[in-house]
């Protein structure tokens, strides 16, 4: 009788023991990811001047958009629905973090043909170090309100926005920085503007021969 007792208390333990077993793994399976994805959502940066290798198709592409809209003074900022103010979102703030990722930040909109024409400037031509801070407005969760700020502090109300080192002074657009690099002055720019904080080398274009 006791042989059968104690039979019956080695399966309870056993099933005990399965029960915290399971419960574990469970546990072990959820996300610890959240706290990220959310911040993910408020700032988004990239130190990829450029998502896909350029070609000659894409530059004439970037090129016939862009003579479609004229000069770049003429291309409004996107107006989108102003949502609902929650007295969260500080856009000084936020333009504070952002500076603070690289000594060089462009504000910039993935579907501004400006915008990709001075990323891919800068991609095909220079080396910056350290990479340059890319916010793509047109996919922050406060965009419209952070270009808003932008105008007020830089002095320039469209993109691209190039803003270098410490000052919130505009740098300029994608016509300024492509007269600088056509005039051969754009490394020595962005180093004075820089004040050592960053190091600009120009790419040396391949030899055809």
């Amino acid at each position: 009788m006791s042989s059968r007792k104690a039979r019956v208390v080695a399966l309870a333990v056993f099933a005990v023991l399965m029960i915290l077993a399971l419960h574990h793994t469970t546990r072990s399976r959820i996300p610890t990811n959240l706290d990220t994805e959310k911040k993910a959502q408020t700032l988004l940066t990239s130190n990829s001047l450029i998502d896909s290798n350029n070609d000659d198709k894409v530059d004439a592409a970037i090129n016939h958009q862009i003579s479609q809209l004229g000069t770049e003074d003429e291309a409004k900022p996107e107006t989108k629905p102003e949502a609902a103010e929650t007295g969260e979102f500080d856009p000084a703030k936020e333009l504070v973090t952002i500076r603070a990722l690289s000594p060089v930040v462009i504000f910039s909109k993935t579907t501004c043909p400006f915008s990709k024409r001075l990323k891919a400037l800068l991609h095909d031509n220079y080396q910056i170090t350290p990479q340059p801070a890319i916010v793509e407005l047109d996919r922050h969760t406060h965009g419209a309100e952070l270009q808003k700020y932008l105008a007020e502090v830089s002095g320039r109300r469209t993109v691209p926005n190039v803003l270098v080192g410490k000052s919130s002074k505009s740098r300029g657009g994608s016509d300024d920085m492509m007269a600088l690099h056509e005039s051969g002055e754009l490394v020595s720019s962005l180093i004075e503007w820089g004040e050592k904080s960053v190091d600009v080398k120009q790419v040396e274009a391949p030899s055809n021969v």
